[in-house]
Parts: structure tokens; sequence; C-alpha cells
């Protein structure tokens, strides 16, 4: 067994072991430059000192060998007693080397260490998914820059290479748009939180809550997280979930009604942008336009679910477009709105990228991209990838984690297939997404209870063939991982919680939806307290 997450594609272990000191030498290529530093900087952290890089290749011990024969993400290390050897045809490759080395040393959980020792290893590794996605809801609560940058550091030690960043909701607009100042006046406050559950609307917590970024800390964030190989994709949502951007401006609804950004989650989940304005299309076009300066990826995310049509009936505007371009009712509607979006977005070299909701119109751009997260089997999606078109994976049973463990457990997440929600190896599809939404999240301890160790188990299944993948000798490997996961200063859910029995889960979705959203939580924090009074 080797003791890796994620589980590399081909290896073999070796005898004896190889070891790095304060005079073992590098030779690299400038592919590897990042990559080198990074390992530096957790070689000066945890063994104070550093290793030089020399052009004399025969004078060092560690090497990385520039292949081009290697896919993008794929990386070689050959590995005795004598040498270490990465072979890499990107930076990316040589990065994701250097991961990997950082758990086979164990070099987190080492303090003014002397050596480092690694077990001589082969592995030959790439990834089965392109896109290896995680989401991050921040408009129900704002964490800011330093906690998104530890997220893509842990992104980046897993090897996940895409960050959809959730930025606008109904509770919270959280980035900079320079041409519509109000948006960050007005749309990012609001006077409290609904805080117990989704059953109790009126429970509050009068805290103000605030924050939004300025497009300055975007670029910063960006950059960091392509120096990591990660894409980050903005999510903008639009024509629902906009009500902190129509508390902002109110004639972007069908009525102009001035609403607030409320701390109830659903309190005016009703209103959302008018089609039929002209003025409220212009308005995407100026975000997208400001956003795209700051977001270089070739995708932008528009949201589209559970978008209710209530005011576009009773909307003289949006009816008279029906009419005008011959649509047959209003989910033709939506469709003709993220038509619009997705053309304009061409012009950006940007593909459209919605939640599979959005395929209730069966006129959509070709080029839209289907986000399958419900619950129940959705047959338009395997329509939509039938007919060539793309989608990502995001099954809310196995990939959703702010839900309960009593609901969506770690085995349902690891042993996750395809077949098992009757997709298959489509073409188009791109690959597979997480999601933490954070309803229910309040803080950074919280945020690791939910993720970890599920964002593990999730990196697994995104980057390694299933026919190699193992639930139980994962979890062997999660074990030896979790003292190191520790002495980086963060908390998971104790593995004892994390694959409740059958029966209990049953009662979970009522409890966490009607009564206490954080029922587990609570049961683990006792669970903890009680383990350190066991000691």
């Amino acid at each position: 067994m080797i003791k890796l997450i994620p589980k590399p594609a081909k290896f073999e272990t070796r005898y004896g072991e190889f070891f790095i000191d304060k005079d073992t030498k590098i030779y690299a290529n400038e592919k590897a430059m990042f990559a080198i530093e990074i390992f530096n900087e957790l070689l000066a952290k945890h063994c104070n000192f550093k290793l030089e890089v020399v052009d004399n290749e025969k004078s060092a011990k560690l090497k990385f060998i520039h292949d081009i024969n290697l896919d993008e993400e794929e990386y070689i290390i050959d590995c005795d007693t004598d040498v270490l050897v990465i072979k890499h045809a990107t930076s990316a490759g040589a990065f994701y080397a250097v991961q990997s080395i950082r758990q086979l040393t164990k070099i987190d959980i080492l303090n003014d260490a002397t050596k480092l020792s690694m077990h001589a290893v082969y592995i030959k590794d790439l990834p089965v998914n392109k896109w290896r996605g995680f989401m991050l809801d921040e408009s129900r609560w704002f964490f800011g820059p330093t906690v998104v940058k530890d997220l893509l550091d842990m992104m980046a030690m897993f090897k996940l290479n895409v960050f959809h960043w959730h930025l606008t909701d109904n509770v919270g607009w959280r980035i900079e748009i320079k041409k519509y100042p109000n948006l960050t006046e007005i749309g990012p406050y609001r006077r409290g939180t609904q805080n117990v559950a989704w059953g109790k609307p009126n429970e509050i917590d009068n805290t103000p809550h605030e924050g939004f970024y300025t497009q300055d800390e975007i670029k910063d964030i960006v950059k960091y997280a392509k120096d990591r190989n990660i894409m980050i994709v903005p999510e903008i949502d639009f024509p629902a979930h906009f009500v902190a951007a129509i508390a902002s401006y109110p004639e972007l609804s069908c009525t102009g009604k001035q609403i607030e950004v409320s701390p109830k989650h659903f309190e005016f989940a009703k209103i959302i942008a008018c089609a039929g304005k002209e003025s409220t299309y212009q308005f995407m076009y100026d975000v997208i336009d400001e956003l795209s300066e700051l977001f270089p990826a070739p995708y932008f995310h528009i949201g589209g679910d559970e978008a209710p049509k209530d005011e576009w009936k009773k909307c003289p505007l949006c009816q008279d477009v029906i009419k005008k371009e011959n649509l047959s009712d209003e989910e033709e509607l939506q469709g003709y709105v993220n038509n619009k979006l997705a053309v304009y977005l061409k012009r950006k070299n940007k593909k459209l990228i919605g939640w599979n909701e959005i395929l209730k119109s069966k006129k959509l751009d070709n080029s839209i991209i289907a986000q399958y997260w419900t619950y129940q089997k959705d047959k338009r999606v395997i329509e939509h990838l039938e007919a060539g078109r793309e989608a990502i994976i995001s099954k809310h049973q196995a990939f959703y984690f702010d839900m309960p463990y009593l609901q969506n457990n770690l085995q349902t997440t690891y042993n996750y297939t395809h077949e098992k929600y009757g997709l298959k190896d489509y073409p188009g599809t791109l690959g597979l997404e997480c999601a933490l939404w954070t309803e229910w999240i309040f803080s950074g301890e919280r945020m690791q209870f939910q993720l970890y160790p599920r964002l593990f188990a999730f990196s697994e299944v995104a980057w390694t063939p299933k026919e190699s993948r193992n639930y139980t000798e994962f979890n062997e490997r999660l074990k030896d991982f979790l003292p190191t996961l520790k002495a980086m200063g963060k908390i998971h859910c104790p593995l004892e919680l994390v694959d409740s029995c059958k029966l209990k889960s049953i009662f979970a979705p009522l409890i966490f939806t009607k009564k206490d959203a954080h029922f587990e939580y609570k049961k683990a924090q006792e669970f903890r307290r009680k383990q350190m009074h066991d000691k």
C-alpha cells in the first residue's frame, strides 16, 4: 500500500529509503521552478534548510526532467536509495509530483528535522478527469482571502484543479463591479442571518454580516490559484438567486419595488431579474465585461437554478418578449435569456455553465454546459450528453458536502460511479465537482468539519481509475494522513461519525431541514469532549 491520497494511477514500492538533507542538490528546468519554490518553503518551515538548485545534473540527487511525452498533468517519480527523479511535461506535473512527495515524506508533521526520508518508489500518475472541482458558496457566508487561499492550498495538495466560486445570491453580493457601486454599498450587507434550520425562518441571529472582494483582491487570488494549477470559475446567479442585486438596483426586477438583502434565505426568493428589459441584459453584459478581465478561465457560471416564474407570468414586458420571440412559455423565456448571455460570452471566448434546471428549455445554444446537481434523476442531462453537449457531474447524494454525514456519508462519496446514477462515460462529461453551500456554516472550523475527510475521498474519485479504488484500503491511507492534517492545524469529522448506520440516516434530512442544521456538528463536538475526558 502506498500512503498517498489520491491513490496514483500506477505505482510499485521498492526496497530502501531515499534521504534528503541540507547538502542535497536539485537539478531542474524552468517549468519546475515554482514546484521547487513550494518544496523549499516546506523544507524551511519544517527542517530549517533549503536545497540549492545546480546546473550540473551529475551532482544532483533530486532531479526534475522535462519530458514532452507526458500529458499536461502527468508526472513520474522514479526513486531508489540513491536518486529521486521527477519527470514532467508542464509546471502542473512538477507541482503535483512535489505534492505527492510532501505526503510521502510526511514533512508537515516534522519540526526542526535535519533530514527527510521517503520510501523508494516508482509512480506514474495522471488523472482520469480533467475537471476536478470544488465549489465554495461565499454569498451566504463571507470568509475572505486568507480562508480562500488556505482552501486553494488544500485543493492543490489533493490535486483538485477547478475552484468554482459562488459569489452572488439572494443574501449577499460579494464582488466589486466598478460600474455598479451599489452592489458593494448595499449588496454585501444584511442585518442578520437565519441561523437554525430551513424550517425555522424566524430564528435570526441579529448580528450584521458583510464582506466583499475588491477587484485587486480577486486578481491576487486568481494568480495564487493559477500558480497551483487551479482555474477559478466565477458564478454570478441570474435570473434567480438575484435578490442582492435587485436590492442594490430595484429596476432590475419586473416591479422595481425596493427590497432589502434579507436575513431570511427565501423571503424574497420569488423576485427575479426582469427578462423583458434590455437594461437587465446590459447589466449582465457589464458585469461579464468587468469579470472577464479578472477571471481568464474560458467558463462563466450563471446559476440558473430554482428560478420561479411568478413575476414573469405577471410582467407585461416579459410576456411581450415571449410573444415577440415566439416562445412557448416562461421556461423557454429563461432559455432565451441564457442564449443571449451565451452568445455574449462567446465574444469573450467563454462558455456559459448553468445548473441542470436550465435544460427545461429545449432551445439552448449547443455551447451551454449543464452542471448536474439535483437529487432526482434528470433525463434531460442524459439527452444533453447524448446529443454531444457538455456537462459537469455534481450529484447531490455523493458530492454535496454541506449535508450531514448521516445523509451523505463518506462511503457514498468514495464509491461514486457514473453508472450508479444512470450515467456513463460520455465524451461531453468534463469531470466531477463537489460543493459546499454555506447557509449553516459560520466559521472556518465548521467548514473543515464538513469538508474533511470528504474532500479527500472526492479527490480520489476524481483522480484515480475506478478499478483501482477500494474503500477499505482508502480508509487505511486516510488514517495514516490524519496526523498530518492535525499538524496542519485543521479539524475533521471524527471517523466514527462519517459512516453512520442506514437506520439513523432516515431521520437525518428531516432533523437537518426542519429542526436543527447543526445537530451533527454538535454531536461531533460532544464526541470530541468525551474523547478528551477519557484520555
